[in-house]
This record gives C-alpha cells, sequence and structure tokens, in this order.
C-alpha cells in the first residue's frame, strides 16, 4: 500500500461530512453491547447465562438482571444492526455521487470486516458480532441500489418472517448440551492453560457460537435492509422532517415493546407462562423498543445536528465514532480480567459487581475517545479497516491549520 493520495476520490469520509447524531447514536448502542456482552458472556458462560435468569444470589444481583434484561437484552444489538445498515447506505450513495463501483468497494468493505472478524472470534473473544455484520453486508450489497422505500418495506418483509424460519433454528443447541458446555467453560476459562483456552475458544466457536450467529442471521440482514433504506430516504439526515412519524415509533412501538418486555421478564421472573396473546408481539418485542430508543433520540437531538452537541453527547458520539476500536477493547480488557491469563474471575462475579465494572470502562473509553479524536483522524481499528479497504495508508494523524485549530 503507498501513502494516501488525495487525489484519489475514493477517500473516507471527512470530519465535517459526518453526521454527529449517529455517532450518539453508536456510542448509546456501544454502551448497551458492552453491558450485555459483559454480563452474558465475559463474567461468565453464555449458555450458564441463557439457562439461569439469576446466575449468582443477592437482592443486587437480582435487581440488575432485571435491568438489564429489560432495557438493554438484545435492544443495543438490534440498533447496532440497524445502524451498521445505515453506515452501509452512506457509503454507497457518496460512491455512486462520485462515480464509483460502489458494489466492488463496499465488497471489499466487508471482507476486510469479515477477517478482523474471524481473527477476533478465533483469538481474543468467540462472542464476536463482526462476523455475523460481514456476513449480512456482503448480502446486503445486491440490494444496495434499491429505492429507499422498497428497501424498508423488504428489511421489515424479512424482520417479520425471521421468527418464522425453523431452517435455522434447528442448529441450536439443546439445554443439556448447553449445560455441560458451561460447566467445562467455567473450568477452563478460570483456571485453564492458554493452550486449553484457545482450544475451547476454537471448539466453541464451530459447534455452538456459529449456529447462534446462524440463527440471528435472517433478522440481521433485515435490519440492515431496513437502515440502507432509511438513509436512503432521509429520515437520519432530517429527523424534523419525519417527526410525526418519530413520534408514532416512539408513542406505538415503545409502548408494545415496553409491554411484551415487562410481561417476558415476569415471566422469567416469576417461572410463570405469560399470556396467549403475548406470543403474537414477543418475537418483534426487542425490535419496537430499540427502534423507539432510536426515535427518542432523533427527536431529542434532531434540533442540534447543525449545532456543538452538549458535553456528555460529545463524548458520546466520539466513543460511537470509534465504535470498531472501543468494541475491540472492550474484549481485550474483559477477558483479561475474567480470564485465567490474567485475574481469573470467570464464573465468580455477580452482576452487580460486573454492572459497576463495565460503566468504569466505558467512562474511561468515553473520555479515552475523546482525547484520541483530538490527535487523530480515526480510532486504530478504524485506521486498519479502512487502510485495507481503500488498498492505501490513510492519513492517521491530525494536523494544525493556520489558526491553530484541529485540522485534517
Amino acid at each position: 500500500m503507498t501513502d494516501t493520495d488525495k487525489s484519489n476520490p475514493m477517500q473516507p469520509v471527512e470530519v465535517d461530512e459526518r453526521y454527529q447524531i449517529l455517532d450518539v447514536l453508536r456510542g448509546v448502542a456501544l454502551l448497551g453491547v458492552l453491558l450485555i456482552n459483559l454480563d452474558s458472556g465475559f463474567r461468565g458462560s453464555l449458555f450458564h447465562h441463557i439457562l439461569n435468569f439469576h446466575t449468582h444470589p443477592g437482592q443486587a444481583n437480582r435487581v440488575t438482571d432485571l435491568l438489564l434484561e429489560w432495557i438493554f437484552e438484545f435492544k443495543a444489538m438490534t440498533l447496532f444492526s440497524f445502524l451498521f445498515g445505515v453506515g452501509a447506505g452512506i457509503q454507497s450513495e457518496r460512491l455512486i455521487k462520485r462515480g464509483r463501483n460502489s458494489g466492488f468497494f463496499l465488497f471489499r468493505r466487508f471482507t476486510v470486516l469479515l477477517i478482523i472478524g474471524l481473527g477476533h472470534m478465533l483469538l481474543i473473544w468467540n462472542g464476536d458480532i463482526l462476523t455475523l455484520y460481514a456476513v449480512c453486508g456482503l448480502l446486503v450489497l445486491p440490494f444496495t441500489k434499491l429505492p429507499g422505500k422498497l428497501l424498508v418495506v423488504t428489511g421489515l418483509a424479512v424482520i417479520a418472517l425471521s421468527p418464522y424460519l425453523p431452517f435455522f433454528y434447528n442448529y441450536f443447541p439443546d439445554a443439556e448440551a448447553m449445560r455441560a458446555q458451561a460447566s467445562v467453560a467455567t473450568r477452563i476459562y478460570s483456571s485453564g492453560t492458554l493452550t486449553e483456552i484457545m482450544s475451547l475458544r476454537f471448539y466453541e466457536a464451530v459447534h455452538f457460537i456459529m449456529p447462534l450467529l446462524l440463527a440471528s442471521l435472517p433478522r440481521t440482514f433485515g435490519l440492515m435492509l431496513l437502515g440502507t433504506g432509511v438513509w436512503r430516504i432521509g429520515i437520519m439526515q432530517r429527523p424534523q422532517e419525519w417527526r410525526s412519524l418519530l413520534w408514532g415509533i416512539l408513542a406505538i412501538a415503545g409502548s408494545l415493546g415496553a409491554l411484551a418486555t415487562t410481561l417476558e421478564v415476569w415471566s422469567k421472573e416469576t417461572g410463570n407462562p405469560a399470556p396467549g396473546a403475548f406470543d403474537l408481539i414477543y418475537p418483534y418485542s426487542v425490535l419496537f423498543l430499540a427502534f423507539a430508543y432510536a426515535a427518542c433520540l432523533l427527536l431529542w437531538l434532531g434540533p442540534r445536528q447543525a449545532n456543538r452537541l452538549e458535553w456528555p453527547w460529545r463524548l458520546t458520539a466520539a466513543a460511537g465514532r470509534m465504535a470498531l476500536s472501543n468494541y475491540l477493547a472492550q474484549s481485550v480488557v474483559f477477558t483479561t480480567i475474567f480470564y485465567s491469563y490474567g485475574f481469573g474471575l470467570f464464573g465468580r462475579l455477580g452482576s452487580a459487581a460486573a454492572l459497576l465494572l463495565g460503566l468504569t470502562v466505558f467512562a474511561a473509553q468515553l473520555i479515552a475517545s475523546e482525547l484520541w479524536l483530538r490527535h487523530f483522524r480515526f480510532g486504530p481499528a478504524e485506521w486498519l479497516w479502512r487502510s485495507m479497504t481503500y488498498g492505501q495508508w490513510q492519513t492517521l494523524k491530525r494536523y494544525r491549520s493556520f489558526n491553530g485549530q484541529p485540522g485534517d
């Protein structure tokens, strides 16, 4: 790869071209992803979490379990998947305007992400989601030139049908297999050798994680189609023009999602079955709340797009702009804390203590992201992803302009 050629029309998006509200949404989703990954994957076995709503005794842990389930469980990942589709829409639109082959460029972009995701899954933490995003991104490619409204309708149709595709769910491991694997994982990750950890990580990835990702593929694909379409019709760029729709989503989807999620949490907590009518909306309750979260933030922050964000949102936007770097850093930090080659706390920390740990790490990432972006144009992982995609080293460091202000 060569140094960045300023005349190359296939250059990355500059800072002033970005929509800060999207970075805020990514930052909010990143917080949710951190807390759920920490609760269900880093501090203990995912399968133990699936089989046991409360993994540790104590009132603080019980309340934490309820709050995480109600507010973040699957909602953050849903929002992240949707925003990934928005990003694909942005890249496709800008490349088309520049007269470039958007399909070829995005194919390279998603292929590089697939390589990063597989490396993350096999070498750092097998709870990776990047691999699924890369595969779904490749599947979205043939649809990127469709009209925005058709993309939205197609995405919603795929999402609506996804819970009723039993082929994908036939690969989901049964309770006995998950229980046995949870026991093995607790022993190996907490006290095993590095070789044993690597071997188990690979085994879990092939026999358990990949099937779980396959089960999530239809809905994730639909969410990315939806995100691409929503960008294409202009909702994200001009939320003020879509206030009626956004208020409708917040009111209707928010109410249905809150009701369904409350019934779900109540059912898990008490062991009582939810009412029969619940089955009709349960598969979509996560989607309803995730869309309501997005609508709420768009309504709240939309008028601020042209102005400087208040400092909490500015920090959140910085973390969102470095979402890939922060996501990978979380895996490095938490596997070091919980695996035997670090502090060996796997299976020992309750959800309440893990919540405090997660909030502390995220607060550090907010500050670190803001400080990093004062001096550099991209996060380190974003820089590598861009450089590999564009086929040339991207300029990483910011430079001061003649008036002393940061420049690119």
